[in-house]
């Protein structure tokens, strides 16, 4: 970028875009206060409309706005979401009530298979019917509160994303350990609120969240909770035991409840969005004619009250035994990755323009997570989290509006208050529970395939992938192995999101890449300097925006400082995990620093404000810019996002 004098301003604008390597034809952007295709009008006016559009409304905000908190969880940072085609419902559609309701019962029929989770364990603490549905009911309050927490639009907590909630299976080994050594539910509730705690402080800690859990690891993590739900449908029809093989009446209900569901998916009409609901209510019918009901259901449903309210249990820190203490800990990773994993899969199916997790709503999702589990260890509930099956089947029927999870939320209340409504859905026939896990499992696996995908596999990435999978799988295998050897670690979520986060910290040093080139300033500078780049991103397998950006940026600060009479530029480049960063060194005086705010006139005045300007062009997707002098003059560096 030469500027030996401030005028005219224009044509070496015109000099400089010809001397770049974008010798694409221009054409008019959206939104161009104006536009020549003469010789030079075009590149000026492009980066006039580029300054009218940052101080518009998204860079000069961001800038502007300071605080610590406000960085890390502000939602003014969020990315604008594009909305995908073939959804019947957006993030902020409106269907009418009726639908909505049918909708939101749907997520609650899929919600209620996940009450064998806290059934279970309040069995394996008392044999007491009414002490385990008291335990049922604040379980599935705090699943009402953690939906509740992570749909909030507003404040530095909640992603914002309609995501429906339920208990978390994770933390289910830590449980038993809790149930065998005689804990009670006090010291179940003191350990969730530990673990809750832990999340809590975990999301502040880890603030480069990318690092540790990257779409690969929640790639993993999600594919694995679809084999979860396998597992779990197959425990409804009993094929976990060797006793007895499922009856053909069971058999029959599967398949016709997934036909239904299937062909009513297909249907296009405004039946597809019930598919699952619809299919159940098929298998329960069919169930009751074939006689495939659990035994007492009747004295069950006519002995529940139809009103009550559970009385909390506060929680018994001193009953928290150091084994079961570090069962919920190591539990902490699977939850953590169940967590962003579902975030992530909502984002990318919620956004067109996705290329990458969106930093800023998942760490308010993971905060919202962390506190509603804290607040569940706080009255005597299970540990809620993500319910991943509903969320799947909110995705595969195209209805993602919040207005639907909202409504959810009293629905869960209501339930939790109706301990006959709660034995209802418990009561629902296996066969039927088992068609509705198997339908919205293969959706679960086909999002984290495509989270794994997401980015270029290298040997490194692959290995992750590859260790993660092979011991999840290996869990679901072999459960009675991992009950009796591992029991804290006995499901192939917890195990195998373990293997892929330990897998991804140890070789995380193994990323980084670096390569250095001098360059001699010239006519070809930034050419030369966005050529070098160019090839080293392809080699890295560097993200495309990521890479134009780069480009743009070396080859804008190769131009200034050419024009500046510098002899020769150090350019170096180094690959992490999720960034990519860049330095520039020379001798001589440093460049202005980065400007909060520029205006087009600046093009036409003196010198220093024209290098502000190009400073500013050349930076302004960078995440962060530093510059400091070092021994033999001047270094810049420049972070960006990948």
């Amino acid at each position: 970028m030469r500027m030996h004098s401030p005028l005219p301003a224009p044509r070496q604008a015109c000099r400089r875009r010809r001397a770049t390597p974008d010798r694409r034809r221009l054409a008019r952007a959206p939104g161009l206060v104006a536009w020549t295709q003469g010789r030079g009008g075009a590149a000026w006016h492009a980066r006039t409309d580029a300054l009218a559009r940052s101080v518009g409304g998204e860079t000069l905000p961001m800038i502007l706005r300071d605080g610590p908190l406000e960085r890390f969880l502000g939602r003014s940072r969020d990315r604008r979401m594009q909305r995908p085609p073939g959804l019947a419902f957006w993030l902020d559609g409106e269907p009418p009530f009726p639908v909505a309701l049918g909708l939101a019962l749907q997520h609650l029929a899929v919600q209620s298979v996940y009450f064998v989770l806290p059934a279970a364990v309040g069995a394996a603490v008392t044999q007491d019917p009414a002490q385990v549905t008291r335990f049922l009911s604040l379980s599935i309050l705090a699943a009402a509160l953690w939906q509740a927490l992570q749909i909030i639009t507003r404040g530095p907590s909640g992603s914002g994303y309609p995501i429906p909630g339920t208990h978390t299976a994770a933390l289910l080994g830590a449980y038993l350990v809790a149930a065998q050594a005689g804990s009670g539910f006090g010291g179940i509730g003191a350990l969730v609120l530990l673990v809750g705690i832990a999340s809590v402080a975990l999301t502040f800690v880890l603030q480069r969240m990318r690092v540790f859990i990257p779409n690969e690891v929640a790639g993993v993590v999600v594919f694995l909770i679809g084999v979860a739900l396998i597992t779990l449908g197959t425990q409804q029809l009993g094929l976990q035991s060797l006793a007895a093989a499922p009856s053909g009446a069971a058999v029959a209900v599967v398949l016709a409840s997934l036909a239904v569901m299937v062909v009513a998916a297909l249907s296009r009409t405004a039946a597809a969005r019930f598919a699952v609901i619809i299919g159940a209510l098929v298998g329960v019918a069919l169930a009751l004619l074939l006689g495939e009901t659990p035994a007492g259901a009747a004295q069950v449903l006519a002995g529940s009250p139809w009103l009550a309210l559970p009385e909390p249990w506060l929680p018994d820190p001193g009953a928290v035994t150091p084994a079961a203490l570090l069962a919920a800990l190591l539990a902490l990773v699977a939850m953590k990755a169940t967590a962003a994993g579902s975030i992530v899969v909502i984002q990318r199916a919620a956004d067109a323009g996705w290329t990458r997790p969106d930093a800023p709503p998942l760490r308010r999702g993971l905060l919202a997570n962390g506190v509603a589990v804290a607040a569940a260890g706080l009255f005597g509930g299970a540990a809620p989290g993500p319910n991943t099956a509903a969320l799947g089947l909110s995705i595969a029927t195209g209805t993602l509006a919040r207005r639907i999870v909202w409504l959810g939320v009293p629905l869960l209340v209501v339930l939790a208050l109706c301990p006959k409504l709660v034995a209802l859905f418990v009561l629902m026939p296996g066969p039927v529970k088992a068609a509705m896990l198997f339908y919205v499992s293969g959706f679960i696996m086909a999002q984290g395939c495509q989270l794994v995908t997401a980015r270029l596999l290298d040997t490194r990435r692959t290995l992750i992938v590859a260790f993660g999978l092979t011991a999840g799988i290996a869990v679901a295998v072999a459960p009675q192995v991992f009950q009796q050897v591992l029991p804290a670690l006995a499901s192939p979520l917890a195990f195998g999101a373990m293997v892929a986060f330990l897998a991804n910290l140890v070789t995380l040093p193994l990323v980084a890449q670096r390569a250095e080139r001098r360059l001699a300033p010239g006519p070809g500078a930034a050419r030369e300097a966005a050529e070098w780049f160019a090839g080293l991103a392809g080699a890295w397998g560097l993200k495309p925006g990521t890479a134009r950006a780069a480009e743009h940026a070396l080859g804008e600060l190769a131009e200034l400082l050419a024009g500046r009479g510098v002899t020769e530029i150090g350019l170096s480049a180094r690959r992490a995990e999720d960034r990519v960063e860049l330095a520039l060194a020379w001798q001589g005086a440093p460049l202005p620093e980065r400007a909060r705010s520029v205006r087009p006139e600046d093009l036409l005045g003196p010198l220093e404000a024209q290098e502000r300007f190009a400073v500013w062009l050349a930076t302004r997707d960078a995440q962060s810019v530093t510059q400091s002098a070092v021994a033999d003059g001047q270094m810049l560096r420049l972070v960006f996002e990948d």
